[in-house]
C-alpha cells in the first residue's frame, strides 16, 4: 500500500522508452551559443545589433567625392538614407539600381520583407527622389555600395544584405571590402545594367516610376575572374560557384537563402556529398526550401538551420571563397542581375571564420530520417509539407487515473488501465511513465449482511467475522475495516462462498 494515496490504494507506473520511435525529417534544436566574433573585420563584416556594418556604408558615403552607385532589391534604412542626402548636398552624383515595385510582394511571400519596410521603401522614394537617379527592372537584385568608382581609387562593399534596417541589424548576412580592381570591374556592370538593362526610371519624386528605353551605347563588359556575375549576357556566378564546388578537397561550406532542389549545383553539392566531401549548408528554415535541403541531408550535407539568415557565400577548404547576391535557384545563377566577388587569401579566410561561427552557433540542424532520441528540446517537424512544433522533452508523465480491483486483497492482479503501443508517438518524449492507482473495493450501500447458517439446538443465525454481504448483483463480499483482517477475511471468504473482500465505506479513504 502506499500512504501517499491513502489507505486501501496502491500506486503503480509503467516506464515506455520511446528513443526509437522513427520520425519524420526533423530539424533538431542545437545547444544553443551565440556568435562571438566581432561585426566588422579587416576585410569581411557581417550584420548585428551593434549596426557596424551600417556604419561602414554609411562611412563609405561620407568619403565620396565625385558618385556613388549603390544596388539593393530594397531601400528602406533611414541611417543609410541619411547618408545618400549628405552625398547629394555635397554635389556627389548618386545612381541607385533597385527591384521594380511589382517584385516587392514577391519577395514578401518568402516573408522577407514586412509590410513596413516596404512602407518605409516608398517613403525613400519621396525623399530621395531629385536627389539621386534611380532605375528599377524586376530581376535586379545586386546588393552592392560603391564610391567614386571608374577612376582607380575607388572602394566598394558588395553585401549579400539588401540596403533594409531588418538585413543589417536582424539577418545573418556578409559584406566585403573590395580592392580597386574590383570595384572598377563591378562598376562597369552596374553602368551597362543602369543604362542598359533598367525598365523603369524615377526623377521627380512626385511622379512614379516611368518606362524606359535601353541607352544602347554601353557594352556588357568583358567577363572578370573576381566580379563573376548573372546577368542576360552571362552566367559567370553559376561557373564560379561550379568551379569552388569541383575545387574543394577537405570541406565546403555553402550559405544560401534560397534552395531549388533541382539546379545544377545543388545536385552537385550532392554528388560531392557522396563522395565523402565535409560538405555543411546554412539556410533559413522555411518550408519552401524543404525539398531541396533534405535532398541534400539525405546525401550526407550536414544541413544546419536559422531563422533570418540570408547570405549567399561557399567557401571552400577555408582558403577560397564566393559572396555574392544570388540565391541558389534559377532565379540568381540562371537569370536577373546579380553580382559576386571571388576572393582567396585573407578575405576567404574571413569569410571561412565567419561561416564556420554561424554554422557552431546555428540554432537547429535537419536530421533526414532521426529517431525521437535524436531529438531534444524545440523542434520542427516535416509532416505533409508542413514544419509542425514540436517539444521534445527528456521525459513527461501521465496519470492515467484509478481502476478498482476485483477484491482488497488483490491490487496487484488489477489490470492496469490502456497504455498507447510502442510504435504510437502520442507523448514527445524519450520515456513517458504512466502512472496509476489502483483502490480496493467499496461495501455496496445497498448490500445486506449475510449470517452462518444456524448451529446446534438454538438454531439462531450467527454472523460472519469479518461479516459477510450480499450485493445487489447477488455476489456475496466479506467486509474489512483494517489490512489487518485480511488473512481471517480470506478463510471467511472461502467458508461463505464470497466472491471478493470489500472494506467499509465509513473507514475507506478514497485517493
Amino acid at each position: 500500500m502506499d500512504d501517499r494515496t491513502g489507505a486501501w490504494t496502491k500506486r503503480f507506473s509503467r516506464t515506455v522508452d520511446q528513443r526509437d520511435y522513427r520520425l519524420p525529417p526533423t530539424w533538431a534544436p542545437r545547444s544553443r551559443r551565440y556568435a562571438s566574433q566581432s561585426e566588422t573585420g579587416p576585410n569581411v563584416h557581417v550584420s548585428g545589433w551593434e549596426r557596424a556594418l551600417a556604419g561602414r556604408i554609411v562611412s563609405l558615403l561620407a568619403e565620396a567625392r565625385e558618385k556613388v552607385v549603390l544596388s539593393s532589391f530594397l531601400l528602406a534604412d533611414r541611417e543609410v538614407e541619411d547618408a545618400i542626402l549628405a552625398a547629394a548636398g555635397r554635389k556627389v552624383r548618386v545612381y541607385v539600381l533597385l527591384a521594380s515595385e511589382a517584385r516587392l510582394d514577391i519577395e514578401d511571400a518568402d516573408g522577407e520583407f514586412e509590410k513596413a519596410m516596404r512602407d518605409q521603401h516608398e517613403e525613400m522614394l519621396i525623399r530621395l527622389g531629385g536627389h539621386a537617379l534611380f532605375r528599377s527592372a524586376p530581376h535586379f537584385h545586386a546588393k552592392i555600395v560603391l564610391a567614386d568608382p571608374g577612376g582607380g581609387d575607388g572602394a566598394g562593399l558588395l553585401l549579400t544584405a539588401n540596403l533594409t534596417r531588418e538585413a543589417l541589424e536582424r539577418n545573418e548576412e556578409l559584406a566585403v571590402e573590395l580592392t580597386r580592381d574590383e570595384v572598377d570591374a563591378a562598376f562597369g556592370l552596374l553602368r551597362w545594367a543602369f543604362w542598359e538593362n533598367a525598365e523603369h526610371e524615377l526623377v521627380d519624386p512626385t511622379d512614379r516610376f516611368r518606362s524606359v528605353k535601353p541607352l544602347g551605347s554601353v557594352e556588357h563588359p568583358k567577363p572578370s575572374p573576381r566580379v563573376p556575375a548573372t546577368t542576360s549576357e552571362s552566367r559567370e556566378l553559376l561557373a564560379e560557384a561550379t568551379r569552388l564546388v569541383e575545387a574543394a578537397s577537405g570541406e565546403l561550406v555553402v550559405s544560401s537563402f534560397g534552395w531549388d532542389k533541382d539546379h545544377e549545383i545543388t545536385e552537385f553539392l550532392r554528388v560531392r556529398a557522396r563522395e565523402g566531401l565535409d560538405v555543411t549548408a546554412l539556410a533559413r528554415v522555411r518550408e519552401g526550401q524543404m525539398p531541396a535541403l533534405l535532398a541534400l541531408a539525405e546525401s550526407g550535407v550536414r544541413v544546419r538551420g536559422f531563422r533570418w539568415l540570408h547570405a549567399k557565400a561557399l567557401c571552400a577548404d577555408g582558403d577560397k571563397a564566393l559572396v555574392m547576391s544570388a540565391n541558389l535557384q534559377p532565379n540568381g545563377l540562371d537569370r536577373g542581375f546579380e553580382l559576386g566577388v571571388s576572393i582567396d587569401g585573407d578575405r576567404a579566410e574571413e569569410v571561412h571564420d565567419r561561416l564556420a561561427e554561424w554554422s557552431e552557433t546555428a540554432r537547429w540542424e535537419l536530421l533526414a530520417s532521426p529517431t525521437l532520441g535524436d531529438v531534444s528540446g524545440e523542434a520542427r517537424v516535416w509532416r505533409g509539407n508542413r514544419l509542425d512544433e514540436m517539444a521534445v522533452e527528456a521525459e513527461r508523465r501521465i496519470d492515467l487515473g484509478a481502476v478498482t480491483a476485483e477484491s482488497a486483497d488483490r491490487l496487484d492482479d488489477a489490470a492496469a488501465p490502456d497504455i498507447p503501443p510502442a510504435d504510437e508517438l502520442r507523448e514527445p518524449a524519450h520515456s513517458v511513465v504512466y502512472e496509476w492507482s489502483v483502490r480496493a473495493p467499496i461495501l455496496d450501500a445497498k448490500a445486506k449482511p449475510v449470517t452462518k447458517p444456524p448451529e446446534g439446538e438454538s438454531g439462531k443465525p450467527v454472523a460472519y467475522d469479518p461479516p459477510v454481504f450480499k450485493g445487489p448483483d447477488g455476489r456475496l463480499v466479506v467486509a474489512v475495516d483494517s489490512e489487518r483482517e485480511i488473512p481471517k477475511a480470506r478463510e471467511v471468504a472461502a467458508s461463505a462462498g464470497a466472491a471478493a473482500i470489500v472494506v467499509r465505506k465509513q473507514t475507506a479513504r478514497q485517493p
